[in-house]
């Protein structure tokens, strides 16, 4: 149908599950993409799906829990491709499943670099390009699990609630923008 076709999109842990999912529905739409991913192996064979829809695709190396590395996929993604037209912050990974008590600080840090932090690294890294071009489309993947506590997975649960509402904020800010942001909530 092409309905993205000469649209750019970033998709953070595109890899793997939701990622790759959704990079090959957009390859299907006419969406060029960049893809990050930690996985070198399986960011390849997920590119290379992509680029069999007929699109052009650029994987990333990247660890979006770190700003540097967001700042460097934003920029690789708007000097290759001239535009930013959509992000999609899929990275994020499961908790160990421990109530407080038992969870290790670092590991509670990790699940929150990972899972939160690369959200708002990712925006404020793409923000510039969208606003500069009066419009853009990002799509945050938290969960149900952002809703609804759970004793056991306190850190994804504060992980998933934190980008419920950095998705609201920006939605009323970008609005200004042209921006649309919105979450999306597995489970």
């Amino acid at each position: 149908m092409n309905r993205f076709q000469g649209k750019t999109a970033i998709i953070t842990g595109a890899s793997s599950g939701i990622g790759a999912c959704t990079a090959k529905t957009l390859a299907k739409e006419g969406c060029n993409l960049v893809l990050a991913a930690r996985n070198t192996e399986k960011l390849k064979a997920a590119a290379d799906a992509c680029a069999a829809e007929g699109v052009e695709v650029l994987p990333v190396c990247a660890d979006v829990s770190r700003q540097e590395d967001c700042c460097r996929l934003a920029e690789t993604a708007a000097s290759h491709f001239g535009a930013i037209d959509i992000l999609v912050n899929n990275a994020g990974i499961a908790d160990k499943h421990r109530p407080i008590d038992r969870l290790e600080t670092d590991w509670y840090r990790h699940v929150l670099e990972i899972n939160q932090n690369s959200v708002f690294y990712m925006m404020q890294a793409v923000l510039p390009h969208m606003k500069d071009a009066g419009k853009g489309a990002i799509v945050n993947i938290s969960s149900i699990g952002g809703l609804y506590p759970d004793l056991a997975r306190i850190a994804y649960g504060i992980s998933k609630n934190a980008i419920n509402y950095i998705t609201e904020n920006l939605a009323v800010q970008g609005a200004r923008s042209g921006i649309r942001c919105n979450a999306v909530l597995p489970g």
